[in-house]
């Protein structure tokens, strides 16, 4: 094989190493992020991001609390701004909450100044509703969106104050023609200490239609409370206290 061609398939192999460890949220290369704690017994976490959604957050709320089980909701700053109140009652609940930035961009080709600034942001909308974000080990949670990350990412998180969290396990919910049954199916094999990734809302509009994440919820617990799983917050989870721990 020539040299060029040698160098064309390191630069490639590199290439999809780096997007691999990017993009998988279980990857811990890149620094450290909370996706799944094995060691919390038959406990699991439900997650959603991309809310507060008028149309369809406080349905799932009320699914939630059917089951006696507690979730962590990542906010979009520009729809809590838009909606404080039903982010009030997100907490109120007792679920926790977590900063997902104001805009959702891809935080991987972001400046470290650009990823602090969507942090701060969407933390002042969720102050201007009256609210804090959730703690594990004194650093607030937040999930970049798509999970895309790289060390400078999550160095710019950290310096400002938060811990990354990712999943173990998703339901591709966002995916085109999802029914319920679909999205729940992926989601039943969890198993002690997962995190679940669903959606309450959607980033490019305030009230995108999540009903079949909704269905997929009810689906979940009621498979996998019967087999004995409780459903906590992240910050549960990890061992910590409550679930909606303020921060700042």
């Amino acid at each position: 094989m020539r040299t060029g061609a040698r160098l064309a398939l390191a630069g490639a192999g590199a290439a999809g190493f780096a997007f691999y460890h990017a993009q998988i949220p279980t990857s811990q290369l890149y620094g450290r992020t909370i996706c799944r704690a094995p060691e919390a017994g038959r406990r699991i976490a439900l997650t959603y991001d991309d809310g507060p959604n008028p149309r369809h957050t406080e349905t799932l709320m009320r699914v939630l609390d059917r089951h006696g089980a507690r979730a962590t909701f990542f906010l979009i700053g520009r729809w809590a701004e838009r909606e404080p109140g039903l982010a009030r009652e997100v907490q109120a609940a007792g679920h926790a909450v977590g900063n997902h930035t104001w805009s959702h961009p891809t935080l991987a080709l972001c400046s470290a100044a650009r990823v602090q600034e969507e942090l701060r942001r969407c933390l002042e909308a969720v102050e201007a509703a009256g609210m804090a974000f959730s703690q594990v080990d004194g650093a607030a949670l937040m999930r970049p969106p798509w999970g895309r990350r790289r060390p400078g990412t999550l160095r710019a998180v950290r310096a400002a104050g938060y811990a990354p969290v990712l999943w173990s396990v998703t339901g591709w919910d966002w995916l085109k023609r999802q029914t319920g049954e679909k999205i729940a199916r992926r989601c039943i094999g969890a198993r002690d200490g997962d995190i679940i990734l669903l959606h309450d809302g959607t980033h490019t509009e305030p009230a995108g239609d999540r009903a079949a994440s909704v269905a997929a919820t009810d689906e979940i617990l009621r498979r996998l409370t019967a087999e004995g799983y409780r459903f906590v917050t992240v910050p549960e989870l990890m061992g910590q206290g409550g679930p909606a721990s303020e921060s700042r």
